[in-house]
């Protein structure tokens, strides 16, 4: 299923010569991010009208209307895999633009993604300072290194220890006065 935002090639499209297709722009990557964005949102509602396909409707209605309480199983079914292809369609095309996205910053040399080491002079595997994208910079891991530091957690506490203890001097002057 074919998005407004999405880009289509016919065969008059293709380029005739073997030469790589110009880079997106800035201003171009920044709308694509935009349009996955709005796909994201889509997302959400597609799920919503999915579980509320599956959802049975609330009976508030009076006993007399009992006829119109029927839940129609056919249409529920109906409701759930439209939505349900819906979403999936919407996912593959987040996915797939997110790839792109993630190539466009591999060829501006914001993140470098490939698995191969770098060797140094000697022939010895030589360790990047470049981030590549999962947390990792040099041999070295983030996450790793700050959870091994409790500074943070420590100064978080002091802080809120000495929120409590202002809002209990306020709430105790409050009540002498």
């Amino acid at each position: 299923m074919a998005t407004s935002n999405d880009i289509t090639m016919g065969q008059g499209d293709l380029p005739e010569t073997s030469q790589e297709s110009e880079p997106f722009t800035v201003e171009e990557n920044i709308h694509q991010l935009n349009a996955i964005d709005k796909s994201i949102a889509q997302l959400m509602s597609q799920t919503a009208t999915a579980l509320n396909a599956l959802t049975t409707p609330a009976s508030s209605a009076s006993p007399s209307n009992g006829d119109n309480s029927v839940i129609d199983a056919t249409a529920q079914k109906e409701a759930f895999k439209s939505a349900t292809d819906s979403f999936l369609t919407t996912l593959h095309s987040i996915d797939v633009r997110m790839k792109r996205q993630i190539m466009a910053l591999e060829e501006a040399g914001i993140v470098n993604l490939s698995n191969t080491p770098r060797q140094g002079p000697n022939g010895a595997t030589k360790a990047s300072l470049q981030p590549n994208g999962v947390g990792t910079v040099g041999n070295l891991d983030v996450g790793w290194l700050n959870s091994r530091s409790t500074r943070v957690e420590r100064d978080m506490e002091a802080e809120l220890w000495q929120e409590a203890k202002e809002f209990l001097q306020k709430e105790e002057k409050g009540t002498h006065s």
